[in-house]
Formats: structure tokens, C-alpha cells, sequence
């Protein structure tokens, strides 16, 4: 007996003192005999039994063992079976030739015993070793397969995550080259209520499918937030938040945030550990550098994490280049790497409509027909100088006066909740549960974030919009609202909202009020900006105007009360 499992052995030899010999051995060794009197019953015995090991005699009637070969060597065949010639025949040329028709072995009768059991226990544990290599193998068969299925699900997910309408802005031009089936990077854009485009470039830790799963909890969360209207700051806290919560300790996300606001000439960005967003004017020179100042998303506690973005207004009309470390990184077969200068000289030397497609075809000239060994991402938006008075709004669907109910609301907002609270898209999230009110959340947006910064910036922070005007005057602007609304002990601003009809119309009343001491709104009303006036402020306004029945300023500037006709 052996440790191999037994075995089915086929005996062909039409004398049966022969068949018997075999028989007595293997028998002895736990294993079972199937026994042919001929050739043409062996290859019959071979297919029915299914052997897995067959002795073979040459010289039999009707068949001979040679020819019953051939014939199982041309049979379908899943796996190996040895066949051993037992022939009297023994010269060398019978040898040979008994090998050549198909046979494995070849033994000479009389057979010496001790040499049968030899080569049974051989060929026991060859094809024990060969059930275990189609075991792997079928397994590993059932690996590949659920690989396979799980890139297919993965990469039908990911499609559906990515593809989306965003990323098809005709401001935008997007390149992602994934190191793996799956790619690590993650691109997304929406438009926010406004107008304002906003931009993610997610660049998880490694590459392939886990990289892949790091990133593709940020969708959701990014858009999301922009639908609502939220800041760039409570994004990215949110994306952090996210993260941090759902993903081992090891894996984090180097992301860039952005916000191009063409209606007033704004970028803002948020980089988390990405290489440097640049704008690349028309000159081709950068007119502005946002490197990362925050440690990547899914590192830090949220009582550690900063918001904190940098806004700067945009001078003249450019290109907004954010990218992966995969670009900058990327070497030719040389060990040369891209880098940022590289890439913005690239850029800055090719035709404007051509930059986009430059830095592709720069790309695949530096790598010169190798991989890159990173995933390779970057995003390019056109931002014109452009200082748009209106904005173009989808038209809202109808509202039956019929079914129109009252509907009513107030909130009231103190310093702390001034401090951290998005209030715009907040008071809209519940503003934004109202039937009627639903088709008009853009145009709602600009409305309440117009009324609702002049209440806190001019009203409690006391800012002079006038700050704005000169070279670095809006960073400067910016700087004094963080400063001053740290800083903020006292005051309120309560917002009012009223659904309701009037004379036939379905109206939303709109107060705003603040306990400051107001200010100018004289110097904001019609006429302040005009479509051609290149003064960074003063058109908001003259916008809420276009867009509501009415506008009244009241007392100081405090109170103001706006009607918007939502049918």
C-alpha cells in the first residue's frame, strides 16, 4: 500500500496468466484492475472506465496494443493517463517503436516483480502530484474567474461614478491613465447652484483596485455637497470626515479641491498633499500657484482638520492645470521624469486651443511607448475673463395653485453658528423640501448668498467691499472676513422664508435681517455695476434684482425683504 489514492488500472493481454500477474500486485497494492482480452476491447474499456493507468500487450488478436494506442492517444483527452507496454518483443526497434506510437514505458515479460510494484507506486504518486497541480489549477481557474468578474463589476461601478455630466463642461478637459485595470485617481466636476464649477482631483494611495476603493467613497460626498451649494471648506471636512471613518489607517487620499467662479472672477482651491494647481495665463506665464498646504483627506482627526481654502480673482484670462503626482512622475525609458516646470513650459509654448492635447501628446512622447508606473491624471479648464451680469437658469416647471399650501419659516443665527455653519445651503436643505420651491434651487441660491454675505459681511463684520479693488485686494478681503468672523462675539442674522399666494402667482418671500449697524446699500443697488463695469463688486444686487419681483432695503440696511414669482 501507498499514501496515493488508488487507482483504476486498465490490463490489455489476451493471455490471462499474464493479466492475473498484474492484477495480484496491484491488488495487493489498494489499487482496483479493469482486464481486456484484445485491443478493441481496451480502447472500448478505456473510455467507458475511465482508467488511470493502462498496461498494454502488443501482440493480441483482432487489435493490436499498438494500434489500441494510437486510437486512445487520438480519443479527447482533460487529463494524463500513462500507458506501459508489457511485451515479450524485446529489441530495441519493438522499444521505440512501442514509444512512439504513444506509449510512456515499456517492460519486458517476464516482468520482475519488485519492478511492477516499483513502477505502480511510481505512476500512483506522479499522478497523485498531477490531481493536485488540476486541483490548483481548477482553482485557480475559479480565482481567475472571480477576478475577472470582479474587475467587470468594478470597472461597470467606477464608469458610473465617473461618467458624469460634469465632466463633459465645455470649460473642461480631463485625462486619466490608470497604472492597473482600476485607477487610483479620481476625477469629478459639477456645476453648484450659481454657476460656479466645482473640481476634484482625488489621488488614492497605490494603485489598482484598492486605490481604486479609497477613492470612490469621495462621488457620492462631492456631489452631493456641490448640488447643495456647500463651501469648498465643508466639502473637504466632509470628505476627510468620511474617510477617516470608513478606511483603514494606512490608506489616504491626496486630493485637490476647486471652485472657478466665472461670474465674478474668482478660483478657489483646496490641495491636500497633490502637486501644485497653477493658472497658466494666455502669455503663457503662471499668474498664480496653489500648493498643497493640508496633509491628504483620511489622515487627520476631524478636531485636526482645516477647511481652509486660497481664493485669488483672476486677472486675465488662463488655464487652470490640476493634476496627480502620476504626471509629474512619469518616466521615459531613460529615468527622466516629468516635472511641473516641464509640464508648464509644455503648455505654455503651445497654441491655446492646443495646450489640452499638447500635454497628451507631450506625455506619450516622454514615455515612448513604456507605462507609466502610477496612475496619470490632470484636469485643464479654460476660465475666460468674463464678468458675467446674469446667469443663465433652467426653466421651472409649473406650479399648480391648486395644490400650492402655505408654508412658513424662520431661523435665527448667532455668532457660533455663524463660525462653522454653511448657512446658504443649510436653510436651502430644508427650504429645498418644498414642492414648488424645488425647480428654482439655483437661482434661490444666488438670491439668499447675495442677501445672506451682505447681512454677515457688511452688516456684523463691517467689510468694505471697496477692500476688493487693487492688486491682491481680494485676498486681503478674504483674509479680514476669517480674521473677523473668528473673532465674532456678538450678533444675529435671522432669514425668513414665506411660501405663499398672491394675486394669482406662487410667490417665496424672502427677510434677511441683521442686528449690525447695516450699511450702504445705495452704493450696491441699480445701476452700482453695470455689464461693463470691471469693479469686483457691487453687481450682486443688481443680480438679485433681475431675478426677483422685488427688492426693498429697509432701516440702515439690516432688513431687507426680496419676492421671487416661482409661477
Amino acid at each position: 500500500m501507498t499514501d496515493s489514492p488508488a487507482l483504476k488500472i486498465l490490463v490489455a493481454d489476451d493471455t490471462p496468466a499474464n493479466v492475473m500477474v498484474i492484477q495480484a500486485v496491484a491488488s495487493r497494492l489498494g489499487h482496483a484492475v479493469v482486464a481486456a482480452g484484445d485491443g478493441r476491447e481496451a480502447v472500448r474499456l478505456y473510455q467507458e472506465a475511465r482508467p488511470d493507468l493502462v498496461f498494454m500487450d502488443i501482440m493480441m488478436p483482432d487489435m493490436d496494443g499498438l494500434a489500441a494506442v494510437r486510437d486512445i492517444r487520438g480519443l479527447p483527452a482533460d487529463r494524463w493517463v500513462p500507458v506501459v507496454f508489457v511485451s515479450a518483443l524485446d529489441r530495441m526497434e519493438d522499444v521505440v517503436r512501442g514509444l512512439e506510437s504513444g506509449g510512456d514505458d515499456y517492460l519486458v515479460k517476464p516482468v520482475d516483480l519488485r519492478l511492477l510494484r516499483a513502477k505502480i507506486n511510481g505512476y500512483a504518486h506522479t499522478l497523485a502530484l498531477q490531481r493536485k497541480v488540476r486541483d490548483y489549477a481548477a482553482e485557480l481557474e475559479g480565482w481567475r474567474e472571480q477576478a475577472e468578474e470582479q474587475v467587470r463589476l468594478g470597472a461597470h461601478v467606477m464608469a458610473r461614478l465617473t461618467d458624469t455630466a460634469g465632466l463633459r463642461d465645455p470649460m473642461l478637459r480631463h485625462f486619466n491613465q490608470p497604472a492597473d485595470n482600476f485607477s487610483g485617481d479620481l476625477l469629478c466636476a459639477a456645476r453648484a447652484p450659481g454657476d460656479v464649477l466645482y473640481l476634484m482631483l482625488a489621488d488614492a494611495a497605490g494603485h489598482g483596485l484598492p486605490a481604486a476603493l479609497s477613492a470612490m467613497p469621495l462621488t457620492q460626498v462631492f456631489h452631493g455637497m456641490t448640488a447643495k451649494g456647500f463651501s469648498l471648506a465643508s466639502i473637504a471636512a466632509e470628505l476627510n470626515r468620511k474617510l477617516k471613518g470608513l478606511m483603514p489607517a494606512d490608506r489616504f487620499v491626496a486630493a485637490t479641491l476647486a471652485a472657478v467662479d466665472v461670474r465674478n472672477q474668482t478660483v478657489e482651491v483646496w490641495n491636500g498633499g497633490n502637486p501644485d494647481a497653477v493658472f497658466l495665463d494666455d502669455a503663457g506665464g503662471v499668474a498664480m500657484r496653489w500648493p498643497s498646504r493640508h496633509p491628504p483627506l483620511g489622515i487627520l482627526a476631524e478636531s485636526d482638520f482645516s477647511g481652509e481654502t486660497q481664493s485669488a480673482r483672476v486677472q486675465a484670462a488662463g488655464d487652470l492645470l490640476i493634476c496627480s503626482d502620476g504626471l509629474l512622475e512619469a518616466e521615459s525609458p531613460h529615468g527622466d521624469r516629468l516635472s511641473l516646470e516641464g509640464v508648464v513650459d509644455g503648455l505654455a509654448r503651445a497654441p491655446l486651443e492646443r495646450r489640452f492635447q499638447r500635454l497628451v501628446d507631450g506625455l506619450e512622447t516622454h514615455l515612448d511607448g513604456g507605462a507609466a508606473h502610477d496612475d496619470v491624471s490632470f484636469m485643464l479648464v479654460r476660465v475666460p475673463l468674463e464678468r458675467r451680469q446674469s446667469v443663465r437658469m433652467p426653466v421651472a416647471a409649473q406650479v399648480s395653485l391648486e395644490a400650492l399650501s402655505e408654508w412658513r419659516l424662520d431661523v435665527s443665527y448667532g455668532p457660533a453658528e455663524l463660525r462653522y455653519l454653511d448657512v446658504v445651503p443649510a436653510a436651502l436643505g430644508v427650504l429645498g423640501q418644498i414642492r414648488p420651491v424645488q425647480a428654482h434651487q439655483g437661482a434661490l441660491f444666488l438670491v439668499l448668498s447675495e442677501l445672506f454675505n451682505n447681512a454677515l459681511d457688511h452688516g456684523l463684520l463691517q467689510l468694505d467691499s471697496a477692500v476688493k479693488e487693487g492688486l491682491g485686494g481680494f485676498e486681503l478681503y478674504l483674509q479680514q472676513r476669517a480674521e473677523r468672523l473668528a473673532t465674532l462675539t456678538a450678533g444675529r442674522v435671522d432669514l425668513g422664508f414665506h411660501v405663499h399666494e398672491v394675486r394669482g402667482e406662487a410667490v417665496l418671500d424672502i427677510s434677511v435681517r441683521d442686528s449690525g449697524q447695516g450699511f450702504d446699500f445705495t452704493s450696491y443697488g441699480e445701476g452700482a455695476a453695470g455689464e461693463g463695469d470691471a469693479r469686483p463688486h457691487g453687481r450682486g444686487i443688481a443680480l438679485v434684482r433681475n431675478l426677483c419681483r422685488e427688492l426693498i432695503y429697509e432701516g440702515c440696511g439690516n432688513q431687507v425683504r426680496a419676492r421671487y414669482v416661482l409661477a
